[in-house]
């Protein structure tokens, strides 16, 4: 099996061994770093560029996805670092939506500029795959679990406004600048796609103010946990699964 992560932030203990390379796209060159978990291949990507220095709304969201497919990934898992827009959703806890909200504004969102091409997002993230990763976080007796949640991605790179806030919290459980477009390039590429999701604050309005250092200092204190999961999920992904992700691709063309 081949797995793909993508990620804001390096993943201390998470490969056996590691090596980098470099894979060229249409869309440009994508740097990944490859590793073997329980006999799996894993290929990683920070979305933010090999130093980890782009914006979110500059973003090589297609290349990096571009680069999992031409690499035959089976699957990918995107890790991401949100605000709560919910009173029962904490910092520190985990969250793996279920749905999403794309509030972005100059993104590129498809593969597909020259055909008509209508992917079903009904259900847009796999699962199997899913419910592998609320398992094995659940396995995990230190961590907070919330197995549903509607992502809403905002254009970035700001934060949000207390009032957009108020906005959002009525379609959208936690928000974040990722998750759109790669969970939909995702879907056009047929690949299986699950996200999990770390709340690193409470979102504008609902604490005093947003301190970028505590997304920081959330993430590293939960990043031991990450790895725990991901390495417990790649070992137990399976090629037999009941999931249509291949299918609405191929049922998206006119």
């Amino acid at each position: 099996m081949k797995i793909g992560i993508l990620c804001g932030h390096p993943i201390k203990d998470l490969f056996d061994s590691n090596e980098q390379v470099v894979i060229d796209t249409a869309f440009g060159s994508v740097v990944v770093r490859l590793g073997r978990i329980s006999g799996h291949d894993v290929f990683f990507i920070n979305r933010h560029g090999n130093e980890g220095t782009l914006p979110p709304h500059k973003v090589n969201y297609r290349a990096n996805i571009q680069a999992l497919a031409a690499s035959h990934i089976d699957c990918v898992i995107s890790i991401g670092t949100v605000g709560s827009m919910k009173d029962e959703i904490r910092v520190g806890d985990f969250v793996i939506p279920d749905d999403f909200f794309d509030a972005t504004r100059t993104r590129p969102a498809t593969f597909f500029d020259d055909q008509r091409v209508h992917v079903d997002m009904t259900d847009p993230f796999c699962p199997s795959l899913r419910n592998l990763i609320c398992s094995n976080c659940e396995s995990i007796k230190d961590i907070t679990l919330h197995k549903k949640g509607v992502y809403l991605t905002t254009e970035g790179p700001r934060l949000e406004s207390a009032a957009e806030i108020r906005f959002f919290s009525s379609v959208g459980d936690i928000v974040g600048m990722t998750l759109a477009p790669e969970v939909i390039l995702s879907r056009e590429k047929g690949l299986c796609f699950a996200s999990i999701c770390v709340v690193c604050n409470m979102a504008a309005g609902l604490q005093e103010r947003l301190p970028v250092d505590d997304i920081k200092r959330i993430y590293a204190e939960k990043e031991v946990y990450l790895s725990d999961i991901l390495q417990r999920t790649v070992k137990m992904i399976s090629k037999d699964t009941d999931c249509l992700c291949k299918k609405k691709m191929k049922d998206a063309m006119l």
